[in-house]
């Protein structure tokens, strides 16, 4: 915990840790946990989250383990975090860049070889070569397809295990 000044009011207030839904990330069933939190009397609220790269890569590697299919929330995360267009996406998928937006607005579900595709690409683009072994050998049997979307619990302190992060 530390005191911080209300950028709002200017009043000084603790910090507290608590779980923080992470909207802005674009997955609006992503909850952090053990964040730091601000909030003052006159209203201003905030979430002070570290190493906002690292922690949506580490974020990505937890989508590409599920069990459930990816959702278009999900598909669009994994997508930006890449730096991609949909357009550019949608080329190396070999689909139209129509079909990516049904997609990301939940429109429609990608078949399952699609699904892993996505996976995979997604993993070869970020260098992740132990998680595209662990897809391909093990994560693939078990996925499951058009599942709703399941509450994600990330715990922020899995930044700590990172060397590009300076995790305080």
């Amino acid at each position: 915990m530390r005191e911080i000044v209300c950028p709002e009011c200017g009043e000084k207030r603790q910090t507290i840790f608590g779980n923080y839904q992470y909207k802005e990330s674009g997955l609006k069933n992503l909850w952090l946990e053990g964040v730091e939190l601000f909030e003052c009397a006159c209203g201003q609220k905030f979430a002070i989250i570290p190493c906002v790269p690292e922690l949506h890569g580490l974020i990505a590697q937890d989508l590409l383990k599920q069990k459930n299919q990816l959702s278009g929330r999900e598909i669009r995360f994994l997508r930006k975090h890449m730096g991609l267009k949909a357009k550019d996406f949608a080329e190396y998928l070999g689909v139209n860049n129509v079909t990516v937006s049904r997609w990301e607005r939940g429109e429609e579900r990608p078949p399952q070889p699609t699904d892993r595709l996505i996976r995979l690409f997604y993993a070869g683009i970020m260098g992740l070569k132990d998680i595209a072994h662990e897809l391909i050998m093990d994560m693939f049997r078990e996925i499951m397809p058009n599942q709703e979307e399941q509450e994600i619990h990330f715990p922020i302190r899995k930044l700590k295990e990172l060397d590009s992060c300076n995790f305080p």
